[in-house]
């Protein structure tokens, strides 16, 4: 990006290094994906038994004192 930026490059070279970027854009997202698909959450039930439990990306939209008190996260 600091070549594109400061002009040391070619436009040729410049959208070549633009292509590779949004190529490596891309590849990061979906690995990105993957990564957040298999994100467990390490849960304590109330008798102190462990057990994990999907990622849910809402969790911390819950409003205060919503917690299910069965469940505490480790």
């Amino acid at each position: 990006m600091n070549q594109i930026d400061s002009g040391e490059l070619t436009l040729d070279e410049s959208i070549g290094a633009f292509e590779r970027g949004v190529v490596l854009v891309k590849a990061l997202n979906q690995k990105l994906d993957e990564v957040e698909r298999k994100v467990e959450l390490l849960t304590r039930s109330a008798g102190g038994e462990l057990r994990t439990a999907p990622f849910e990306e809402s969790i911390d939209e819950q409003p205060a004192g919503a917690k299910d008190d069965d469940e505490t996260p480790f």
